[in-house]
């Protein structure tokens, strides 16, 4: 029968771990602080060991320079990304703009079409004339709608010639019907008729029954 002995196992003593630990300290701290940093810096570019670390720089730089080659590509390859990124934010944002751009023009369009037809109505309507009271049968004076000097009808054709036929029927079924006979009579045929077209059926009755003498 064979007897061994068992060894009492030791214990970790932790303060074996103090003087490394304090060395490592001390030499982040020399690294850390500006004075010894500069000196160390100085001690290995200008002193003793300048001669080694430049053999040493110059055996490892061409193993070295494809790595540094490299990480240079990545990061202009990381910079030509960041620039396709913002080119197409900008070209967005042009298109965008564009957009916006051709939306306003066609506001202004509608804007001024609808500013010309209003103008053209105002010209074509004739203004209201007041009829003279008649004292002897206590009348007051009364708006009558009638065609001043400025409402000339052949000024009124052709201003009524140039305009969309329903617009130029809402304007003209608020004239007198001899007055609307006389204008038309100034149009021409195929204008007249579509005019004629878009008055009122009770209207357009009366206009056509009005016997209108043009003048010359």
């Amino acid at each position: 029968m064979i007897v061994t002995r068992q060894r009492p196992k030791k214990k970790f003593d932790p303060r074996k771990l103090l003087l490394p630990l304090v060395a490592i300290l001390a030499l982040g701290f020399a690294l850390w602080w500006p004075p010894s940093q500069k000196r160390i810096t100085g001690f290995v570019t200008n002193g003793p060991l300048n001669p080694i670390v430049a053999r040493v720089g110059a055996f490892f730089t061409p193993y070295l320079a494809p790595l540094h080659f490299a990480s240079q590509e990545q990061v202009i390859a990381d910079r030509n990304r960041q620039i396709e990124a913002l080119g197409g934010e900008i070209e967005s944002q042009r298109k965008d703009s564009a957009s916006k751009d051709a939306q306003i023009a066609a506001l202004q369009f509608q804007i001024k079409q609808m500013q010309s037809a209003a103008a053209k109505a105002a010209e074509a309507t004739p203004s209201p004339a007041v009829r003279p009271a008649n004292p002897a049968n206590g009348e007051a004076p009364v708006p009558v709608e009638t065609t001043s000097s400025t409402d000339d009808p052949k000024h009124a054709a052709q201003v009524w010639a140039t305009m969309d036929p329903e617009q130029a029927a809402a304007v003209a079924q608020k004239l007198p019907a001899d007055y609307t006979a006389k204008v038309l009579a100034l149009m021409s045929n195929d204008a007249a008729g579509q005019l004629l077209g878009a008055l009122p059926p009770d209207y357009a009755a009366k206009v056509s029954q009005v016997s209108t003498t043009v003048p010359q």
